[in-house]
């Protein structure tokens, strides 16, 4: 059976691979096709289009954007995928230069808090970390943050970071300035784009399928149903909301390299036939 992983990450965002390295790695796992699903940004997919070539394997132009659901003053971080997405698009990299600069200004914030807990790290100390970018603004997310701690000594490990300062809802965590769900789908569909809401089984289930519901009368593409942390009973779940409300169901393991401690690519029996009802989908909607 030809098998895919659909939401792969590489340096370019917060991943340890590059996107050559992701793509070489797939090309050990026998996998045929991936998707680079950087968090806000598209460094990475020209360059492992280039390295998929040398290799035969389609490689399949994504992106994972965040966004924030608000309510009765209780915040919820919502991920959306998409795919086969116009990448060269002026606007579009213009749009996430701009969300680049906010993470850059959420990342100061964070130091700054750090510093209040008697941890101190600087905005020099996470160069090291962060990987150039064509738009002269490095992506800098909480991984790298997290990176900097450990090589100083203030934790012991990446996890550790996360768990006690920096993950949601900790002493020194920072909401991002995001989208709405909504929104996040327009900015895909603007772009040429599926849009899929990414690893819904994170959330409270009663939360995930109203919200699931309300996004398809906004377009919304596909469910993300087949991920590492879905409980059996949650994939069932999905797969009869996505079946109910017309719409595709998708998979990926999340792969960002050795970042989670265990490379995760290629661990899911995704099957390339989801991927082919993606393109048929995305063709229609085209006028193909």
């Amino acid at each position: 059976m030809k098998k895919v992983d659909l939401h792969v990450h590489t340096n370019k965002s917060d991943g340890t691979f590059s996107p050559e390295e992701a793509v070489d790695y797939a090309c050990t796992l026998g996998l045929s096709a991936i998707a680079i699903t950087d968090h806000d940004t598209v460094l990475g997919i020209q360059p492992a289009m280039v390295r998929g070539d040398k290799y035969g394997i389609e490689i399949i132009p994504g992106i994972e954007i965040s966004a924030e659901w608000v309510e009765n003053g209780v915040e919820l971080e919502v991920h959306m995928l998409g795919y086969f997405i116009d990448h060269r698009n002026s606007g579009f990299q213009k749009r996430l230069y701009e969300l680049s600069n906010l993470r850059m200004k959420r990342a100061e914030i964070i130091l700054g808090k750090l510093r209040g807990h008697n941890i101190k790290i600087d905005m020099d100390e996470l160069k090291e970390f962060l990987q150039p970018s064509e738009s002269g603004t490095p992506w800098v997310g909480r991984l790298h943050i997290a990176q900097a701690m450990v090589k100083k000594g203030c934790v012991k490990s990446i996890n550790r970071a996360f768990d006690q300062y920096i993950g949601n809802g900790k002493c020194c965590y920072v909401p991002k300035h995001q989208l709405t769900p909504e929104g996040a789908v327009q900015m895909i569909k603007e772009m040429k784009g599926l849009a899929v809401i990414a690893h819904p089984g994170l959330l409270n289930q009663e939360f995930s399928a109203s919200l699931i519901r309300r996004l398809v009368k906004n377009g919304l593409d596909g469910i993300e149903i087949y991920y590492p942390e879905h409980s059996p009973t949650t994939i069932r779940n999905m797969e009869m909301l996505a079946a109910e409300n017309s719409i595709l169901a998708t998979g990926g393991t999340d792969c960002h390299g050795f970042a989670k401690g265990n490379i995760l690519m290629g661990t899911l029996d995704v099957p390339y036939e989801l991927l082919e009802k993606m393109k048929e989908r995305h063709s229609r909607a085209q006028g193909g």
